[in-house]
């Protein structure tokens, strides 16, 4: 699977899998965004679907017609299913037209049809009742490769048929070495993105081939970094423009929460960070100031901010209610 970073392990089951013909009918790949759930499918995909596969390393020739044609998306056996852009949760109807009915049918070309539903934890009740049926009895040559970030929110029923795979977030020196060993991105620059990619490999490798992201990130922590400073009334307009959905506050949150990281870090004496420029700068000023106990109290804040939206909960009000307990510091660094 030479296409996959990291995740040693999960490859060497899946490989041993394929290897010994004891493949299961379906697999759930876990861990957090971007740190290459689906990237591990394809290439199981790939690897069960090969002309020339060599077993005994667990890789794909990659030149093959089924592998070309699985690495740009037109293998009419495997069929990639996921959330449409701007939506939340995942219907009914694209798993009934996508993959019930196609699992019903032989395969076009290869030897099995293969499905790789995305964020399966964003499937409605009533979309999970429709598949479980043939989830749990695939017609034969049917193999599930189901992900999810979050397993807690993944439905029992889900869980209990399929064998899960759990996969972690990168550290920061994994993301650096594998994007100067592969990407072929500068010791510097590598070293600058895994420290604000959170983990998410498959962000920084993005974000150095769209600068644009993180310069989107940087001014987004500028912003949040401010509120600090910032009196309520601005405080609450801020929390619209932060919420306006629930992957925006999201998204705010994630970032917010890294950057916290530092402030508690700080707080405590800590001298390695993962924030540079001013946004270290200010990480630790405020720490210093804070203390331990304040910046643990506003951590913990923003734990139970993401748990409410992980429970539904108005992304706005969330919000609006978090950055009322958001510490202030006057411009005179005086904590209030």
């Amino acid at each position: 699977m030479r296409d996959v970073e990291g995740h040693t392990q999960a490859q060497r089951r899946l490989a041993q899998a394929a290897a010994s013909g004891q493949i299961a009918h379906a697999y759930l790949l876990t861990g957090p965004d971007g740190i290459g759930k689906t990237t591990l499918a394809l290439a199981f995909a790939r690897l069960l679907l090969c002309e020339r596969p060599g077993m005994q390393s667990g890789d794909a020739c990659g030149d093959c017609a089924p592998c070309r044609k699985i690495a740009h998306g037109t293998h009419p056996d495997v069929r990639q299913v996921e959330l449409e852009e701007g939506k939340r949760l995942l219907g009914i109807d694209a798993i009934r037209e996508t993959v019930i009915r196609l699992a019903n049918l032989a395969p076009s070309e290869g030897s099995c049809r293969i499905f790789i539903l995305r964020t399966v934890e964003s499937m409605t009740p009533a979309t999970v009742n429709a598949l479980l049926k043939t989830l749990e009895e695939p017609p034969p040559g049917v193999i599930f490769l189901l992900t999810s970030a979050d397993v807690e929110h993944v439905l029992p029923t889900v869980l209990s048929r399929c064998q899960i795979i759990a996969m972690r977030a990168f550290t920061a020196h994994e993301i650096a070495a594998a994007l100067q060993r592969r990407w072929g991105v500068g010791a510097d620059e590598a070293r600058a993105l895994a420290a604000v990619a959170n983990g998410r490999l498959g962000w920084a490798v993005r974000a150095h081939e769209q600068p644009q992201l993180r310069e989107a990130q940087a001014d987004q922590l500028e912003r949040i970094r401010r509120l600090t400073a910032a009196p309520r009334d601005e405080r609450i307009r801020a929390a619209g423009a932060l919420a306006a959905d629930a992957d925006s506050a999201r998204q705010a949150l994630e970032l917010w929460m890294q950057w916290w990281r530092d402030v508690t870090l700080a707080a405590n004496g800590a001298a390695h960070l993962a924030s540079e420029g001013e946004a270290r700068r200010h990480a630790e000023r405020l720490g210093h100031e804070l203390g331990p106990e304040a910046a643990r109290a506003f951590m913990q804040a923003l734990l139970a901010a993401q748990e409410a939206l992980d429970q539904n909960a108005n992304p706005r009000l969330t919000l609006e209610v978090l950055l009322l307990d958001l510490p202030t510091v006057s411009t005179g660094n005086a904590v209030r």
